[in-house]
């Protein structure tokens, strides 16, 4: 078996049988409460950051004393996003992840085995460069924009991943009715296995899939103990499963 559809066979089994039975009795219950309308709005994605909170979120990570102003300012920024949100009328309001340097990669902050690479870094290492370049360049990342989580060691399956958001949102929405989104198992799995890496921690991708699982369904469980009401698991490649080419031994490919 095909190892990218033997770890997505575990993200599946736990998952469907754990996870989203929860998310969908959840998501029923909300419904029935008549919390929210049969036809809800939200966002998706990322909402626009400012030059002033990247260069503080840039110094903070060198310069502890930066931090309490980047945690003022972050906040500063999410609440007129959430403002935002409730003032055109969205259902569901979301952090808008300004904190996060995009919706995967924040991750290597958050969780110890994990490490952020630059695009450049992953083609010294990997041995099939070509491939590498090509997959850059379909996924129009050729220019090293860019950086990749990566496991560089056993992860820490206890951590939290969006433990900060929540607090941030528990203060801005009182009456807890916001979205949270966590990025899919596959994707994680997906992005961080670079073999010449990481296979000092894990043998082959399904064993690092099995450890990222018990990593989200941590952070599910401690989302829903929290009182979260939507929690929103973000996948967009999970067609890879099918298209992808057999064989590929990296992340991308």
């Amino acid at each position: 078996m095909r190892d990218d559809i033997a770890y997505s066979n575990i993200i599946g089994k736990y998952i469907s049988w754990r996870t989203a039975f929860i998310f969908i009795n959840i998501l029923s219950e909300v419904r029935i409460m008549g919390i929210y309308p049969n036809f809800c709005t939200t966002l998706i994605g990322s909402m626009p950051r400012s030059p002033e909170l990247l260069e503080l979120k840039r110094q903070a990570a060198y310069d502890k004393d930066k931090k309490e102003a980047y945690i003022e300012r972050l906040l500063k920024e999410t609440k007129k996003v959430v403002e935002l949100q409730k003032s055109t009328g969205i259902d569901i309001p979301v952090c808008g992840e300004l904190g996060r340097d995009n919706f995967v990669s924040f991750v290597a902050e958050q969780v110890e085995g994990i490490s952020l690479m630059s695009m450049d870094e992953i083609l010294e290492i990997t041995a099939n460069s070509d491939d590498f370049k090509e997959s850059l360049n379909q996924m129009d990342a050729s220019d090293n924009s860019m950086s990749n989580p990566i496991c560089t060691g056993k992860i820490d399956t206890s951590a939290r991943l969006v433990e900060d958001e929540v607090k941030i949102m528990k203060e801005l929405v009182s009456d807890n009715m916001y979205k949270v989104t966590i990025p899919s198992p596959y994707i994680l799995t997906r992005s961080m296995w670079l073999k010449e890496v990481t296979q000092s921690a894990y043998k082959d991708r399904k064993e690092l899939g099995e450890d990222v699982v018990k990593l989200i369904l941590n952070e599910v469980e401690h989302l829903i103990a929290e009182g979260v009401k939507v929690i929103q698991i973000d996948e967009p490649i999970v067609s890879e499963v099918v298209f992808q080419r057999s064989g590929g031994d990296n992340s991308f490919y």
